[in-house]
């Protein structure tokens, strides 16, 4: 497979999207080692930090391991994982990795006060608004998903139309408030359907059920928060796997 040139130099993330793709094209059950760095950064146009900066990060996932004076070799187990921790990925597109046909419904918007939480969130004043808005993602008919986002509202200043918000969160704000989304910082932790009301009714669950439950701080490409938000996960149908490197020796 020839690797397509980047076109924007600075932008480490498609550098790393790039030999993800140059990665998964490979044939490695006979050859799972990597070209070597110059090749790599010829290939596609970028300096050899650059192609480093993103091996590096892709050792980190698992993806590749190194070999001292060896070369850079591609981890095919990791290769077989559907869904990681990292790199974060949209929801519609994290159910497809499952096999299922994925579906949104726009349950809720509304406006309030940041109040202390979310201003501490966000960085706002508490007495600031902030847009919230609340979604189900669908796997194969079943609800998978349901989804706070909350934002400052001065980000967007007019209305907000349900058909420009009920898709992605990420194109939303690039395109209304010129936000790129680069990282975000996530805790993890578990609730039960009985505790949460709204987590019921949108979950269809009648019975005691536990939720995998992410709460993330996004931030844009200028290192500032733009939304935080609450993810509810039905892990009898999304179900998450990592490789993980150790440093215990």
């Amino acid at each position: 497979m020839e690797i397509r040139r980047v076109k924007n130099r600075s932008l480490n993330e498609e550098v790393k999207e790039a030999l993800y793709r140059y990665i998964k094209s490979m044939d490695i059950q006979k050859n799972n080692k990597l070209p070597r760095e110059e090749a790599l950064a010829e290939m596609l146009g970028v300096s050899r930090i650059t192609i480093r900066r993103s091996l590096t990060e892709l050792s980190h996932e698992g993806v590749i391991f190194r070999r001292h004076g060896i070369g850079t070799f591609v981890n095919a187990d990791a290769l077989q994982i559907k869904i990681t921790f990292n790199p974060a990925q949209e929801f519609e597109k994290l159910i497809r990795s499952s096999g299922y046909k994925a579906d949104v419904e726009l349950v809720n918007i509304e406006i309030k006060l940041a109040g202390y939480h979310g201003a501490s969130k966000l960085q706002i004043d508490p007495e600031e608004e902030v847009v919230i808005v609340e979604k189900v993602f669908y796997a194969d008919g079943n609800p998978a998903i349901y989804c706070i986002d909350r934002f400052p509202r001065k980000l967007i200043g007019g209305d907000i139309s349900p058909n420009d918000i009920k898709q992605s969160i990420f194109e939303f704000l690039k395109a209304k408030a010129g936000k790129i989304v680069t990282r975000d910082i996530v805790e993890i932790s578990t609730t039960v359907v009985t505790e949460e009301d709204k987590l019921a009714a949108y979950m269809n669950s009648e019975k005691p059920k536990a939720f995998l439950v992410f709460e993330s701080v996004n931030f844009d490409q200028d290192n500032n928060p733009v939304f935080y938000d609450t993810e509810y996960y039905d892990t009898d149908l999304i179900r998450f796997s990592s490789c993980r490197q150790k440093d215990i020796y």
